[in-house]
């Protein structure tokens, strides 16, 4: 009877490691394919995020370059009567392009340059009434130039930062812009 009971224990040892190791085989599996899953969930939301930014950053480009032609359309006087009120539309165009790039993920360096050449367009664009129709054509010639010059400015930084390549440095009239209207902030 020793002998029985002795290959039943053995038998029943062999259950035990069988089933031990069918469940720590499951286990370890399971933990693969939940890995597996989250690289790939990863990936995909990586893919969408770059998909969303590559979309909103040529919505941007679209933006800056209407209103590229909209400024050459406005640059004489008079200005055509489908233009009349260019400034409204130009700031409509660089509002809606500023709105595009704010939504490009890991885009802060390229925000920052397209927030500082929007304010140099709209810092140009904020005239009275009064004013513009006082101003001469060499006056109205130059705030069109002054607005050209930012839109170039955000069009060469957006479509640097799409192509990967580093940003251009700031132009002569961004960064004297941005030397009148940036104080320098105190050490913390």
């Amino acid at each position: 009877m020793q002998t029985e009971i002795l290959v039943g224990l053995i038998g029943f040892s062999g259950a035990v490691v069988g089933a031990g190791g069918a469940l720590l085989g499951g286990w370890f599996q399971q933990k693969h394919q939940a890995a597996a899953m989250r690289e790939q969930q990863e990936a995909a939301r990586a893919s969408l995020l770059e998909e969303r930014g590559r979309a909103a950053g040529e919505k941007a480009l679209s933006e800056l370059y209407a209103l590229r032609r909209h400024l050459n359309d406005c640059e004489l006087r008079p200005v055509p009567e489908e233009r009349q009120p260019w400034r409204g539309i130009a700031r409509g165009f660089i509002d809606e392009a500023e709105l595009a790039v704010m939504l490009m993920p890991n885009a802060g360096e390229v925000q920052s340059r397209i927030t500082e050449a929007a304010g140099l367009i709209t810092e140009t664009l904020m005239i009275g009434r009064e004013d513009a129709r006082q101003m001469t054509d060499r006056e109205h010639r130059t705030h069109i130039h002054k607005c050209l010059a930012g839109t170039l400015e955000a069009i060469g930084a957006l479509s640097a930062f799409m192509r990967g390549d580093p940003l251009p440095d700031p132009g002569r009239l961004l960064r004297r812009h941005l030397e009148q209207h940036h104080r320098p902030t105190a050490p913390s």
